[in-house]
């Protein structure tokens, strides 16, 4: 499951929506109900998944980021096993954010930190989906595996054999994934944007 954008509402909670693969999007909604402090429903259904609207209030990692003065980028849960990652502004002390979070998800760790020179977009997500779905599962799975482990940081914290090692597969097989992926999502950014200006005029 990713988290595809996160946008507030006007009684302290926020909609987060959710794509969810390989399973039915029921049963992330049987999950949340367990859950009082939340609310889901199903509001698409796919051959292999679908999207899931979910109330959430400060119970959430990404809230709790959030009010903690970061900007979240990415949310992603692949076997149970989730992870986030946030950029923290210059101006706000990332040692507090780090405290803050894990007091109040006292389950999770801090992987990584590093330092670049610019910040992802303003909270609300650029969207995932629309940027891979041209992706095969290896090919997401490759890039995903890339950048989690720092192969695209400078200096790199990861060549490519530590990848072809994590993903068990050969290095030239890791090279064709990425090189068929970075391919892909480039075609996909510069596409022309005319259809989108054109609606977003219309609004």
């Amino acid at each position: 499951m990713v988290l595809e954008k996160c946008l507030p509402q006007t009684d302290n909670t926020y909609a987060e929506f959710f794509s969810v693969e390989d399973t039915r999007p029921e049963r992330l909604v049987e999950r949340i109900d367990d859950d009082t402090r939340s609310e889901a429903r199903v509001l698409e259904r796919t051959g292999d998944g679908g999207l899931v609207e979910i109330d959430v209030q400060d119970n959430c990692p990404v809230v709790s980021l959030v009010d903690a003065g970061a900007v979240p980028r990415t949310a992603r849960s692949v076997d149970g096993q989730g992870t986030v990652v946030a950029d923290v502004p210059r101006q706000t002390e990332t040692a507090a954010v780090i405290e803050s979070f894990l007091t109040a998800h006292s389950e999770a760790e801090l992987t990584a930190k590093k330092q670049h020179e610019s910040i992802a977009p303003l909270f609300g997500f650029q969207n995932y989906a629309s940027h891979t779905e041209s992706l095969t599962d290896r090919q997401r799975e490759a890039l995903v595996t890339a950048h989690e482990a720092g192969y695209y940081s400078w200096p790199r914290e990861a060549t490519a054999a530590d990848l072809a090692s994590l993903l068990d597969v050969s290095e030239p097989t890791l090279h064709k994934h990425l090189r068929a992926a970075e391919q892909k999502l480039v075609a996909t950014m510069f596409a022309c944007p005319h259809d989108d200006l054109v609606a977003d005029g219309d609004s």
